[in-house]
C-alpha cells in the first residue's frame, strides 16, 4: 500500500469528524445550492462526501470516481456499481467535486481537459488544492503532490478550457503557522507514513478549530493567503 492509499484508508477509520474535513464538506454544501440533484465526487477517497450528503442532503444523488482499487471497491459496495463513473461521462450531474486531487496530477491541464470533456455545459466544478508554494514540505512529497497552487497557477492550469472561474479564494489562513512548523520540522526528514496522518485531537480542540474555521471561511474572499485554495468553476461549453 503506497503512502497516499494508506493515508486515505486511515482517514476512513479515524478522520470523519476531523475539523478540516467537516469544513471542506460544509463549503461544498454551501456551493451546491437548493436545486442540485446529483454530484460526481472525483477522487472520492473513503467517500466522506457521500456520507455527508446522505446525512445532510439525502435528496442529492451521489456518484464517484476513485482510482485506488481498494477504495473503489468499498464505494461500489456502499453506493452500487451504477454510481461508479470511472470510465463514463457525467451526464445528469449538475456538480462535480475535486477535493485535494488536482495536486496529484503530473499534468494538471490534461487532467482538467479530460474532466471538462465529461461534464455537461452549465455544470459546476468545485475544487480544493493545497496552496502557497512556500509551504511545500516533505509531507507534500510523501503524499505524491506535484505542486501547491496560487490563484495564478490555477488560472494557468485552466487555460483555454471551457471552465470559467467564478470564485477562487484562499482558505484556512489560520493554519499557516502549523504549515510553517511542518515545513521546518519535516524539511529533511525521511518520513514514516504515519507522519502524514491527521492528528487525533481532543474533542474540545477539534470543535474549537471547527468554529474558528467557519468564521474564516465566511471571510475567505478577503484572505491574501491560506493553506488551501478553493475554486468554483462553471462549464461554458
Amino acid at each position: 500500500m503506497d503512502p497516499l492509499e494508506q493515508h486515505l484508508a486511515r482517514q476512513a477509520e479515524t478522520s470523519r469528524d476531523f475539523f478540516w474535513n467537516r469544513l471542506r464538506w460544509g463549503l461544498v454544501d454551501e456551493n451546491l445550492g437548493s436545486d442540485c440533484e446529483r454530484v460526481v465526487d472525483v477522487g472520492a477517497g473513503p467517500g466522506f462526501l457521500g456520507d455527508f450528503l446522505r446525512q445532510r442532503r439525502p435528496e442529492i444523488g451521489y456518484w464517484f470516481v476513485e482510482p485506488i482499487e481498494a477504495l473503489e471497491q468499498r464505494l461500489v459496495a456502499e453506493y452500487g456499481i451504477e454510481a461508479n463513473r470511472r470510465d463514463r461521462d457525467f451526464a445528469g450531474a449538475s456538480h462535480v467535486t475535486l477535493m485535494d486531487v488536482l495536486e496529484h496530477q503530473e499534468d494538471d491541464r490534461a487532467f482538467l481537459t479530460d474532466l471538462a470533456g465529461r461534464m455537461e455545459p452549465g455544470a459546476v466544478l468545485l475544487l480544493t488544492v493545497p496552496a502557497m508554494p512556500w509551504l511545500w514540505s516533505a509531507w507534500d512529497t510523501m503524499l505524491g503532490h506535484y505542486q501547491r497552487y496560487t490563484k495564478a497557477a490555477l488560472r494557468e492550469a485552466v487555460g483555454p478550457l471551457p471552465l470559467r472561474i467564478e470564485e477562487a479564494s484562499y482558505i484556512f489562513p489560520e493554519l499557516i503557522p502549523m504549515g510553517l512548523v511542518r515545513r521546518v520540522r519535516l524539511r529533511d526528514a525521511d518520513l514514516d507514513p504515519e507522519a502524514a496522518e491527521f492528528p487525533q485531537l481532543p474533542k474540545p480542540l477539534n470543535e474549537s478549530l471547527y468554529q474558528l474555521g467557519r468564521g474564516s471561511l465566511a471571510l475567505r474572499r478577503f484572505w491574501p493567503a491560506g493553506t488551501s485554495l478553493f475554486a468554483r468553476l462553471r462549464h461554458t461549453g
